[in-house]
């Protein structure tokens, strides 16, 4: 069983007057452990299936399945429980919070996951070392997040904030 499986995907917005569609019959798999990569021109629909994806938007017709569950049936507390512990989300703009340090970008996903204080801060940092930065605990690495600290085009740091999850997005 593919971790997802999308068959026949379509979305179409409604803009009153008209329709767009967006995705046109999308079909495919990915295995746990896989990598891919959503190329395509400006326009072409990778962010609205990567909304799909995420969870974050429906299709208008076809079905999507996580881990072997329909995503439809779903009730909107069970989506936030995936979109929270089965799903990691690094955006284009990566979203990090720039009065946080590096290790407290790392340590957010956590507290909405309702870590303890201690562990928060030993799994950051355990992250962070994984990834390469050894001084995560030192002041190089928990002054405010800028780029000199941590760089925003490191895909470490996409790594380390993953906090456990089953796979991620990044769009």
């Amino acid at each position: 069983m593919a971790l997802i499986e999308l068959d026949h995907i379509q979305k179409t917005y409604d803009l009153g007057l008209s329709k767009v569609p967006a995705l046109r019959d999308i079909h495919f798999g990915i295995e746990r452990g896989e990598f891919v990569a959503i190329v395509g021109q400006s326009g072409s629909g990778k962010s609205t299936l990567m909304n799909i994806i995420g969870c974050l938007d429906v299709p208008t017709a076809g079905s999507y399945r996580l881990s072997g569950r329909d995503v439809s049936t779903l009730s909107d507390d069970e989506l936030a429980d995936v979109r929270n512990l089965e799903i990691g989300f690094v955006f284009q703009s990566f979203q990090l919070l720039p009065r946080a340090s590096a290790l407290e970008n790392v340590e957010l996903p956590l507290i909405y996951r309702g870590v303890s204080k201690k562990e928060r801060r030993d799994r950051a940092v355990s992250a962070m070392r994984m990834v390469g930065r050894s001084s995560a605990s030192s002041t190089s690495c928990t002054r405010r997040a800028t780029p000199s600290c941590w760089s925003r085009t490191s895909p470490s740091w996409r790594r380390a904030a993953r906090g456990r999850c089953g796979w991620w997005t990044a769009w």
